[in-house]
C-alpha cells in the first residue's frame, strides 16, 4: 500500500504506547528467528555422541520447523494489524490519526 501524506499527525499517549507494543512485536518476532534455530540445533547436537545427533537429525520434522520459521512473519504482520485495529476504534481519534492508523493497518511502510 502506497502511505498517504498525513499532514499535521499529533500522536497522543495511547498512539505511543500502540506503537511501542507493535515494536515489543517485531523484537519478539526477531527473537523466535534466533531461537527456534538455536533450539532445534541444541537438541540435535548438544550432549550427543554422533550416533546420537544422526538418529535426531533423521527424526526432526523438517517439514514442520520450515513451516513454523515461514508463518513468523504473518504472525508479527497479524499483531501489528491487530493494534493498529484496536487504535482505529478509539472514539476520540483525529482524521490524520484514523488515517496514520488506516494505513498502519494495511501495511503502509513495509509491515
Amino acid at each position: 500500500m502506497e502511505c498517504p501524506d498525513i499532514s499535521s499527525l499529533k500522536l497522543d499517549r495511547a498512539d505511543e504506547e500502540a506503537l511501542e507494543e507493535i515494536r515489543r512485536a517485531q523484537r519478539a518476532g526477531n527473537l523466535l528467528e534466533v531461537v527456534m534455530p538455536a533450539g532445534v540445533m541444541a537438541t540435535i547436537f548438544l550432549g550427543n555422541n554422533a550416533a546420537q545427533a544422526t538418529y535426531n537429525i533423521h527424526s526432526t520434522d523438517w517439514v514442520l520447523f520450515a513451516r513454523a520459521m515461514s508463518t513468523l512473519p504473518d504472525m508479527i504482520r497479524a499483531r501489528v494489524s491487530q493494534v493498529a485495529k484496536i487504535r482505529i476504534l478509539t472514539g476520540s481519534l483525529s482524521y490524520e490519526q484514523r488515517q496514520f492508523w488506516d494505513a498502519v493497518d494495511k501495511g503502509c511502510g513495509g509491515y
